[in-house]
């Protein structure tokens, strides 16, 4: 509303009243949309006629009493002081009025019957002749909903107040099928008749109330918004304003939660016709306006003038709701049954317009389904839609619902198997309903075969062992009647098992090995997939690594999204590379995963990806980032829900505390109840592996062995031996050298060292030269440890590269090679700082804590990072080799070169070797 508008109504009424003295009568008609101030305005026009002495006669019309005959010149007479007698005569005018006038549907009536007229005429002859001396107003609030015989009764006041001193106003709002529109125009015609119309407030109105509540500052800051979505209404702007008062100051997303904006514009939608009101909550079902009239058996001009009429009240914006708040506002006023029929009501009129499988499951969810050979196959394909757009929650739901309301055997088995796996990507544990239904399919044969095999995976990784035994028993073989998907998956199935469940192999039928039949038979891309990850995996678990099957691994991890591969797949191939002691390859691949999953809001699939990203961390001597990324993992979905597989989580967890010196929360660990089935589990190994890891970590040499035996014999059984899983030789070997038995550490160690050169495993070279180390007199070590150096640094593991650097530091010292024991010790330190092992970094003494009987002249002038490259430098080490050790760039290690040949005054690694330091080694001995 603008400024003029408001002073244009306001100096209009108080022109009628001004005249009234002078015996003149005028008429005002005040319209506008619902709630535009209107009544506000002839609620003060009343109070300055009664502040002038004058009487008003007020009345109030209502949609609920437009059926009451003569009821607003009624109610107008009520406030009439009138003698006992007049009071009489109007009761018994009124009821003769009642009895012989008809309602007319059509507004009032063109032309009276005689007694009609008479009426008529009596009940406006009292009207009239209550004016006199004073000033006397008849106001009627919302005329268009007044009665036709009342309408006719004001229509002819009107006619014939033209020389009695009265004032009439009236309010008005335009509606769809307004019987008083005739009524309006007329009065309109007479020439004492004046008019007004309300329109919504402006930026400039907004602003002003804005600052009335809330202040300038904030006023500033809401009143656009605020436009926007009251619509510029006065009752919205107000119910708007409350919600502000009442939230934070900087959430103004939020602040309509709160009941003003809603209340008011409930209040907003009642005041208007039942018809629009109608239309706003097919409106808020349907969140469009097209299909209103088919859904309501409505006309489309009768939809489009109720639009019109809740645009123009500022409900709506271009037939769509202001705020989101306002659609919810609307169905919780109807209530949950009337909105549940209206959404089953769309569902089948969207499904009968060929409307999309995720549009009408929508319906269907919020209307609790829908009995209807359809609902199921749209609900499956809406799920499977949800899926893939990262909305796993909602496809859960619609399966869920597809499950109660399938009648089929074979359907019901297929849904509830899609369930389980949607609810794996969302965290959900396995309940023994869901277990017991699912069996019951499988035996009752209502399950195909990969369908099967993908409980059976779900029901494993959850410890349900005994349950996928049975499946098991019933899955069907992958003879002339299985389905070629099948055969795929059966085979895919068996390499899978060998690899992560081997005790149970046995129970799966046999299957076609030929890799190269097995290609050229038909499937689908997914189960194709899966069957080339698996058997990457297998490769690399019974084999160890090749030339091939590194970048077949990557390969399958370029083409899967989350949103179209088997999460089971994905991890297969990671653990491929990670296996084949690649976790720098494994790596981005994984973080761009787990940014996938957290995005697509599946906290199954980001626990899964946490987990391994904690073991590929393990592998790189990230010993922090092994600690975050395992409670991670138990962050969003808890321990208690992991089943077997929470060995590979807890595993890098407790080898990540005990190395970083946390003995105490790694031993809290041990302390959680596990799967009695964990051992017959690949993450059984692991988690084997980390307690002897734990019991090193306290000295508990013989349970630390017992351990490692312990899953070295299991390994061996299921025929994955094989370093880069774990290399569990070194561990004993480690033990027996604790224990004091350095030659049967050396036996085994240096068969797990032929081992690991076969298998090109540079990780677990490294970490066994360094332990075969110890095992020999100290000039034989040195040359060990700095293979050990090498081959560390080539694997990018930094926290087996600092227990390397330890020994060969200790080394040095025994050898009396103080200065290089005095840089090696340097880099140790640095990189054990860095991995947060503290119990290493505590056998590390600082820079400033060694003894150091080398010339300090021109050392004194170079920074702690200079000094450490002018160390190896001094050593005869490349600028390449430098950058490496120090974990920094070789542009990094030129500058410290060009500041340090300023600094000391010389022009090469030569000068600069010979200034530093007062003499060469004794021997030289690279490091």
């Amino acid at each position: 509303m603008s400024a003029g508008e408001r002073s244009e109504a306001t100096a209009l009424l108080t022109g009628l009243l001004d005249g009234a003295p002078a015996c003149d009568s005028g008429i005002a008609v005040i319209s506008g949309s619902v709630a535009m101030g209107k009544t506000t305005l002839l609620a003060g026009f009343a109070q300055q006629v009664r502040a002038a002495d004058g009487v008003v006669l007020t009345a109030v019309a209502s949609e609920s009493e437009e059926g009451i005959l003569l009821g607003v010149v009624a109610q107008l007479l009520e406030e009439a002081a009138l003698s006992a007698p007049v009071g009489d005569q109007v009761n018994q005018l009124l009821a003769i009025g009642r009895a012989h006038m008809t309602a007319s549907p059509g507004g009032p009536p063109t032309k009276l019957s005689a007694v009609d007229a008479q009426i008529v005429q009596s009940l406006c002859a009292i009207l009239l002749g209550l004016a006199g001396p004073r000033p006397l107003a008849i106001v009627v609030d919302d005329i268009h909903h007044a009665d036709a015989a009342s309408l006719a009764c004001l229509a002819y006041l009107t006619r014939r107040m033209h020389s009695t001193p009265l004032l009439a106003v009236f309010s008005h709002s335009y509606l769809p099928g307004d019987r008083c529109a005739g009524f309006v125009e007329q009065l309109l015609r007479l020439p004492h008749a004046h008019g007004v119309r309300l329109t919504p407030l402006d930026l400039e109105h907004v602003r002003e109330a804005a600052a009335a509540r809330l202040g300038a500052e904030s006023a500033e800051r809401v009143a656009a918004w605020a436009l926007r979505v009251s619509g510029g209404n006065p009752l919205l702007l107000d119910g708007v304003l409350d919600d502000v008062q009442r939230a934070a100051p900087s959430s103004l997303s939020s602040a309509l939660s709160s009941a003003g904006y809603r209340r008011a514009m409930l209040s907003c939608l009642h005041r208007g016709p039942a018809l629009a009101a109608r239309v706003a909550q097919a409106l808020a079902v349907l969140g469009k306006p097209e299909p209103i009239a088919r859904l309501l058996g409505l006309e489309a001009g009768e939809v489009a003038q109720c639009l019109a009429v809740l645009d123009a009240s500022g409900l709506l914006e271009q037939g769509r709701f202001r705020h989101p708040s306002a659609a919810s506002a609307v169905l919780a006023d109807v209530g949950p049954e009337a909105t549940a029929a209206l959404h089953r009501d769309a569902a089948e009129l969207m499904y009968a317009q060929s409307g999309s499988a995720s549009a009408i499951a929508e319906h269907l969810l919020a209307g609790q389904g829908v009995r209807a050979p359809w609902a199921v196959p749209v609900l499956d394909a809406a799920a499977s839609q949800a899926l893939t757009e990262g909305r796993g929650a909602t496809a859960v739901e619609y399966l869920r619902l597809a499950c109660t309301l399938s009648e089929d055997e074979n359907e019901l088995a297929r849904i509830r198997a899609a369930l389980l796996q949607a609810e794996r990507r969302m965290g959900g544990g396995v309940s023994e309903p869901q277990i017991t239904a699912l069996l019951q399919a499988v035996r009752g044969g209502h399950l195909g075969g990969g369908e099967t095999l993908g409980v059976v995976r779900v029901l494993l990784w959850s410890g349900r062992f005994e349950a996928a035994t049975e499946a098991l028993r019933h899955l069907p073989g992958s003879g002339q009647t299985a389905s070629p998907t099948t055969t795929m998956e059966l085979c895919a199935a068996r390499r899978w098992m060998r690899c992560s469940y081997a005790p149970l192999l046995g129970l799966l039928p046999d299957a076609v090995e030929d890799d190269g039949e097995l290609h050229r038979t038909p499937s689908t891309t997914e189960s194709r997939r899966r069957y080339d990850a698996a058997t990457v995996l297998e490769s690399v678990l019974t084999q160890g690594p090749s030339e091939r099957t590194v970048p077949k691994a990557e390969r399958i991890l370029h083409g899967s999204r989350l949103h179209g591969t088997d999460l089971d797949t994905i991890e297969c191939a990671l653990l491929a590379l990670t296996y084949a002691e690649q976790p720098t390859l494994a790596l981005p691949h994984c973080d761009e995963l787990i940014a996938a999953a957290q995005e697509r809001g599946e906290p199954g699939s980001a626990a899964r990806l946490h987990a391994l990203r904690a073991e590929i961390c393990i592998r790189l001597g990230d010993l922090p980032g092994a600690v975050e990324h395992a409670t991670a993992s138990f962050d969003v979905v808890p321990i208690g829900e992991w089943g077997v597989a929470v060995g590979s989580p807890l595993a890098s967890l407790l080898i990540a505390l005990a190395s970083m010196g946390r003995e105490d929360e790694a031993a809290e660990l041990l302390y959680l109840p596990i799967p009695e089935t964990l051992l017959q589990s690949r993450a059984g190994l692991h988690y084997l592996h980390a307690r002897g890891r734990y019991s090193m970590a306290v000295q508990d040499w013989e349970g630390a062995l017992s351990d490692f035996l312990g899953c070295g014999e299991l390994m061996a059984r299921w025929g994955v031996d094989v370093p880069g899983l774990i290399a569990w030789r070194n561990d004993v070997g480690e033990a027996w050298l604790r224990m004091g038995e350095p030659d049967r550490a050396r036996g085994l160690l240096e068969e797990q060292l032929r081992r690991s050169e076969q298998s090109g495993s540079p990780r677990t070279r490294g970490a066994t030269l360094r332990l075969l180390a110890g095992t020999h007199e100290p000039r034989r070590r040195l040359s060990l440890l700095r293979q050990a150096v090498d081959a560390l640094q080539e694997s990018g593991d930094r926290y087996e590269l600092a227990r390397a650097l330890a020994d060969l530091t200790d080394t040095y010292n025994a050898v009396g090679e103080t200065r290089r024991a005095r840089v090696i010790g340097s880099q140790a330190k640095i990189i054990a700082d860095k991995c947060q092992a503290e119990p290493l970094s505590r056998l590390l003494p600082a820079d400033r804590d060694r003894p150091d009987t080398e010339s300090k002249g021109p050392t004194a002038v170079l920074t702690d990072a200079e000094q450490r490259v002018a160390d190896l430098v001094a050593l005869g080490h490349t600028n390449s080799e430098i950058a490496k050790l120090l974990y920094i760039t070789v542009s990094t290690v030129e500058q410290h070169l060009t500041r340090m040949y300023r600094k000391v005054g010389v022009n090469d690694r030569a000068q600069l070797a010979s200034a530093l330091f007062t003499g060469p080694p004794k021997q030289a001995v690279e490091a």
